[in-house]
């Protein structure tokens, strides 16, 4: 009867530490990625919006006035977070996040082709990105400031 009762305690204990840790983040919590961003040159740009437990965005480029690429995303909210990208329509490609602090967040998948890591990093007034693979090579970052300043 006491291995039955300190078992139906690990197990309660188990479940409430599951529940804990699956809690779902608030949309505020990411709330610094909110608004329009754009490169200096205005060839990048990228969009999010905090709708319910998810953050969603998109992502343009230009060369010479011309749409080159476009990327709709989605961050849902969950702990962890996941980052769903949709590029030129097609994915999801999701990437978990591997670490969050005030005003950052990564979310990586190493089974990913190119990028395996994405990082945003708000500085100021400023978004900045980041995308590699997963050792950190290969890396392209973006500097954004709010649309149309």
């Amino acid at each position: 009867m006491r291995f039955v009762k300190g078992l139906a305690g690990l197990v309660l204990c188990s479940s409430l530490i599951a529940c804990a840790s699956a809690r779902q983040i608030e949309p505020r919590e990411l709330g610094w990625m909110e608004g329009c961003w754009e490169t200096a040159s205005g060839d990048y740009r990228e969009v999010w919006r905090a709708e319910g437990q998810h953050l969603f965005g998109f992502a343009v480029a230009y060369k010479d006035g011309a749409q080159v690429f476009f990327e709709q995303t989605r961050i849902d909210l969950g702990a962890p977070a996941i980052f769903n990208a949709y590029p030129a329509g097609q994915g999801p490609s999701a990437f978990t996040e591997s670490a969050r602090g005030a005003g950052t967040i990564t979310f990586e998948n190493a089974a990913h082709d190119y990028p395996q890591k994405i990082v945003y990093a708000r500085g100021g007034q400023r978004l900045n990105a980041a995308v590699s693979l997963e050792d950190g090579s290969q890396v392209q970052t973006f500097a954004f400031q709010a649309c149309g300043k």
